[in-house]
């Protein structure tokens, strides 16, 4: 059996794929195009799947999807993705070993059983940057309580999170509906029995769509969190502000008065001044206390 992998190939090195396996020319279409969505087609001596994957870019915290085409044949198996991953080398190294030491098994030697093993990584992948989401947003969460002011960074962060869930469930979500049909789509090709490895990916992806639909649940409450604590200390600063421009309005009012070019009382008195700024304090003091009485701030 032969394996092949590419990354987002050239035209001519897509060419050399259909020549070698006398492909149908639909195929070489779909490989050069990574926009297809999830699909499988069934030949009668090949089964082409697309599927799409979550894929984490850590400068840009943010997920994509990287889609990876899979052509399978009786005694062959062409993987290609638009995007590089280390699961797919990994795999094939990993395969290699596991044969030259044991070949006892021949459902091994089957091309099904390798797509199973690189969907399977896939999954497990998958898995983990949700179970690190999921610490992230308690993190945020810890922060969100702590934080004093308003902070920009965490609510970017918590908008970037809500559309990390929502792609990876348009991602994943038709995943369940493709293994079915790969799984009935196999019993042509192959004699072995491969349920038991189809039932698990069925199980993953269950799994993850479960995952992402709580991480999602979690990431909007902590967003409605977020927002209404900075709101709550948005309407504390307002408040502060309130007092501050009541009591500067009295105190200017005041002085205001005492400007004016006309008789004003005290005007000849030499304490007149202290006593001024001490009646502006008890006004001050007086407004700040009516506010608190109130319970303004």
């Amino acid at each position: 059996m032969t394996r092949t992998h590419l990354v987002n190939p050239t035209h001519q090195e897509v060419e050399i794929i259909i020549d070698k396996y006398n492909l149908h020319e639909i195929i070489e279409q779909d490989f050069l195009d990574f926009m297809t969505q999830d699909k499988i087609d069934i030949y009668d001596d090949c089964i082409f799947v697309v599927m799409r994957f979550p894929k984490y870019n850590e400068k840009t915290e943010k997920y994509f999807a990287n889609t990876m085409h899979a052509i399978l044949g009786k005694d062959f198996i062409v993987t290609v993705t638009s995007h590089l991953t280390n699961n797919v080398q990994k795999i094939q190294d990993t395969y290699r070993e596991e044969l030259e030491k044991d070949d006892s098994d021949e459902f091994k030697f089957s091309p099904y059983y390798i797509l199973y093993k690189i969907i399977d990584a896939m999954y497990d992948k998958a898995i983990i940057g949700l179970a690190k989401f999921s610490q992230d947003l308690v993190k945020m969460e810890n922060s969100a309580l702590d934080m004093d002011a308003i902070n920009e960074k965490l609510l970017s962060l918590l908008l970037i999170k809500k559309r990390n869930a929502i792609l990876m469930k348009q991602i994943v979500s038709p995943h369940s509906e493709i293994l079915s049909e790969l799984q009935e789509a196999t019993v042509n090709f192959y004699e072995g029995d491969l349920d038991v490895y189809f039932e698990d990916l069925q199980y993953k992806t269950d799994k993850i769509l479960s995952l992402i639909s709580m991480t999602r649940e979690n990431t909007e409450s902590l967003f409605d969190v977020s927002d209404t604590l900075t709101q709550m200390k948005s309407n504390k600063v307002i408040s502060v502000l309130t007092i501050f421009t009541v009591v500067f309005g009295i105190w200017t009012r005041m002085s205001g008065m005492y400007g004016m070019n006309v008789l004003l009382p005290f005007q000849e008195e030499a304490r007149a001044f202290r006593g001024i700024v001490f009646l502006l304090i008890v006004i001050a003091v007086a407004t700040m206390r009516y506010f608190r009485y109130k319970k303004w701030f």
